[in-house]
């Protein structure tokens, strides 16, 4: 049995026996200057047990020792568990004494030493439930408690945690003569393991205040000292003290853990995490270097408006088990964008949210793996998976659609509720939806029937006929078969084409089940050029259009941002279904090639790169990808310099240069003309794969700076070389490193043109990856099965499902049954995308 995979049935008895009073966590970490792999750590924890029981601590290291109400136990420790002696109702206090690894896979204590200073840095991340690589605990979200944090560290280190620093004293010197200190923390609120944190390092910190209705917040701002001179406080902190004066009103609660501290951290798996008082956030996705977009920065203020959000929803009021993660990252994703549109300058979320975000939950729902919103976790395993489009985008657009339904004044009121109830405790969907019933006088049940226990996407398909525009709702539930039934509260508008744009001339809010029938006189007349449902984005669904409002929608313009957005992500997703040519799709893109919404124009771009890289194949791709490659130049001479679109469209010919060697004089003329660094490695990159630079070549290039990210980027680079692929897959399989440098090699492993050298250079991939499941952390065993996965092109007069590499899939997953289930979803979503992809080549 793996014991590091604790199960849902495991944590309710332990919670149905016994509660956790008291938690002191003493860490220490003085010798990480010394680059030593381990940490010492003390865990002592208060407990009351209701009923006999015999049950076991979480933590996963090296040694531990036990002892049960000041006596020593000799434990049984298996590396994952720390079994207890049978324990008999009554307050009992267990010691541990605990030798822990430090990480670098971004999983529980991560250590990370700059390349340009050599200076350490600590940090952890523990969700869903990596808290027990750093110290003992019970890991799971409702055995909450009050959490007591010491760290150890060297003195001239920032060191923080959940709370305010209390006290500090001097300790003896490490092993080098550093001089070291002690730091106790004010204990926390009643919290779940996975939300405490522990940063250590010498951070730069940068201060502010935010004053609010319920008096003046203390923020702290910490990053690398490398990156300080990049750090943009002033767009950072105003979001921050933004969502401090939003947050409040909105849930009728004030802000519950004291000051907020943002720590922007290397080598983050994640994008951000909520942990009270002290967030981290990823600094390769939120500190800008060189030419950002407006489009980064509105997704920067989103996430900081997403975390802060869990200060709430989340850690506030937590869910009971991880089936119910949906609820608390549905509800931050929802309110991300719902404060960024209300309360910050990136008024256009809801308009980003409509062109990409929704692209994830449609791209999840569609595989075979998909789930209900509500999902079934009967362990951590599957916990950690669960983190997908469904659980954050797919949960966000239907709650947006449950504000339509209930009304957003009902719904707060009902949200105030239910953290009144439900205060520093667990609650559930049912709690959620008795408040939302209070508040709104509607009957929800069935509603969340509908919406939250269903899979799959729903199509709404748009007919023209006498009485006006029938819409039907069409779809099967993928996992029960039944017909979809959800019920839409949407917004169809007409357009008509008026000084070359369409421009929207009547709209008509209906609800839908089934089918109804809007009238003409409604939307304009049985003459619009375009019909278009949910052009408010308020629901969660694909349009099948007319095929006017189709042509109209290809060939025009569209002067209305959200409806612009709907259009795009519509348009997108028939090309994913194989219903509209990828070149088609990359006209339609290039007639807008100075779009003002940089997220949409991302968006468009990507999703026309991806469409000729797997939905093409041979002659027709690369004179596709030749054809957008010269898009691309064009677009780039229009746009001025350093503008959005001059930014995106350099990342597009790199992307596309990287797969067309013959436009090399075009990437080193785009080259010569490039300062931005990040563009530098991604053009060289490009050049690299078709063997036009040479390792001494991009040495030089990471000798001009030499930070992290250029190290990143120049691993990227020489794995990207031809003739490096068995030298690159040896330093995969067989050396230690860490999170970004294993996708770095990756991504060069993987690179276009050496894929036809994938089946000879791994061709025992299948043989090989329940070992990597075995002997990986979860993190980087994932990187490596869905990086590696071996995805040809379609072989001439062969049906997509007797592709050789499909059908090496399909034979490993009949003989696999017993697998883990976690590592069988990888594969099944990756050979469907597969199937996918060679269907559409197909077509």
């Amino acid at each position: 049995m793996n014991t590091e995979n604790l199960t849902r049935s495991e944590a309710r008895a332990r919670s149905e026996a016994l509660e956790v009073t008291k938690h002191i966590i003493d860490l220490n970490v003085t010798e990480a200057p010394a680059q030593t792999d381990t940490f010492t750590v003390t865990s002592r924890i208060d407990i009351n047990v209701r009923k006999p029981i015999e049950t076991f601590v979480d933590f996963i290291g090296t040694q531990a020792r036990l002892s049960v109400d000041g006596e020593a136990v000799d434990p049984r420790f298996d590396g994952a568990r720390v079994y207890l002696p049978k324990l008999q109702p009554g307050t009992h206090r267990l010691t541990i004494d605990g030798v822990g690894q430090y990480s670098t896979t971004g999983e529980g204590l991560h250590r990370f030493r700059d390349p340009q200073d050599g200076q350490t840095y600590l940090y952890t991340q523990f969700e869903p439930a990596d808290a027990r690589r750093v110290f003992p605990n019970f890991e799971q979200p409702d055995l909450k408690t009050h959490f007591h944090i010491s760290i150890s560290a060297p003195a001239e280190w920032t060191i923080l945690s959940n709370g305010v620093e209390n006290h500090r004293q001097t300790i003896s010197p490490n092993s080098l003569g550093t001089e070291c200190v002690e730091v106790t923390f004010i204990p926390t609120q009643r919290q779940s393991t996975y939300l405490t944190a522990f940063i250590a390092g010498p951070y730069t910190a940068f201060r502010d205040t935010a004053d609010t209705a319920q008096g003046t917040i203390d923020l702290g701002f910490y990053c690398r000292a490398t990156l300080a001179e990049h750090f943009d406080l002033e767009d950072i902190s105003t979001v921050t003290k933004q969502g401090l004066n939003t947050f409040p009103a909105a849930f009728g609660c004030e802000y519950p853990w004291g000051k907020y501290d943002s720590i922007f951290v290397p080598e983050y798996n994640l994008g951000a995490m909520e942990n009270p008082g002290c967030v981290t956030f990823s600094e390769d996705h939120y500190i800008f270097r060189g030419l950002a977009t407006r489009a980064q920065r509105a997704t920067r203020a989103n996430t900081i408006l997403h975390e802060m959000s869990h200060m709430w929803f989340g850690d506030y009021t937590t869910p009971v088990w991880w089936d119910d993660l949906w609820l608390k990252e549905s509800f931050a994703e929802f309110m991300g964008a719902w404060a960024s549109a209300k309360a910050t300058q990136y008024t256009e979320a809801w308009v980003d949210f409509a062109g990409a975000r929704l692209n994830w939950a449609l791209r999840t729902d569609q595989l075979p793996t998909t789930h209900p919103i509500v999902a079934d976790i009967p362990d951590l395993e599957a916990a950690d998976q669960a983190f997908d489009g469904i659980t954050y985008a797919k949960g966000a657009a239907v709650l947006r659609q449950l504000v339509a339904f209930v009304g957003e004044d009902k719904f707060f009121a009902g949200v105030r509720e239910y953290f009144a109830k439900h205060a520093f405790a667990n609650a559930t969907l049912n709690d959620l939806l008795t408040a939302l019933e209070s508040s709104s006088g509607r009957d929800l049940h069935e509603w969340a029937d509908e919406w939250l226990h269903t899979t799959g996407v729903s199509t709404v398909m748009v007919e023209r006929t006498a009485e006006g525009a029938r819409l039907s709702q069409i779809g099967t539930d993928s996992v029960s078969g039944q017909p979809i039934r959800r019920p839409h509260r949407i917004r169809v508008s007409g357009f008509a084409l008026t000084d070359g744009f369409l421009q929207r001339v009547s709209s008509y809010n209906v609800d839908l089940r089934d089918s109804v029938v809007v009238p003409w006189n409604e939307i304009g007349g049985e003459d619009v050029d375009l019909i278009l449902p949910n052009d408010d984005a308020l629901s969660y669904l694909k349009v099948a259009f007319d095929a006017r409002s189709l042509d109209s929608a290809l060939h025009n313009k569209i002067s209305e941002p959200l409806s612009r957005s709907v259009v795009s992500g519509q348009l997108w997703q028939m090309v994913y279904d194989g219903l509209l040519q990828p070149g088609s799709y990359a006209a339609f893109v290039a007639r807008e090639p100075l779009l003002s919404s940089a997220s949409l124009l991302s968006q468009r771009t990507m999703s026309v790169m991806q469409a000729m890289r797997y939905f093409l194949a041979g002659r027709k791709r690369d004179e596709s990808l030749n054809e957008f490659f010269d898009i691309a130049l064009e677009a780039r001479e229009q746009a001025a310099e350093g503008s959005d679109p001059f930014t995106i469209w350099t990342r597009t010919l790199a992307t596309i240069g990287a797969m067309l060697p013959h436009r090399d004089a075009d990437i080193i003329k785009t080259l010569n003309e490039t300062s931005d660094t990040d563009l530098r490695w991604m053009l060289l990159t490009a050049r690299a794969a078709s063997g036009a630079v040479d390792a001494a070549e991009l040495d030089a290039e990471l000798e001009r700076t030499g930070t992290a990210s250029d190290v990143v980027a120049h691993l990227r680079a020489l794995a990207s070389r031809p003739g490096t692929r068995q030298e690159t897959l040896d330093k995969l399989l067989n050396t230690k490193l860490s999170n970004d440098h294993l996708s770095a090699l990756i991504d060069g492993f993987t690179q276009y043109l050496h894929a036809g050298e994938a089946r000879t250079a791994l061709p025992d991939y299948f043989d090989r990856i329940e070992d990597i499941w075995r002997t990986q952390s979860q993190e980087l065993a994932e990187r490596l099965i869905y990086g590696l996965y071996p995805h040809s092109d379609l072989e001439p007069g062969t049906l997509p499902e007797n592709n050789a590499d499909v059908q090496a899939a399909t034979d490993w997953l009949d003989k696999a049954s017993q697998a883990p289930a976690a590592l069988r979803k990888i594969i099944l979503d990756k050979r469907d995308f597969h199937i996918r992809s060679l269907r559409n080549q197909a077509r």
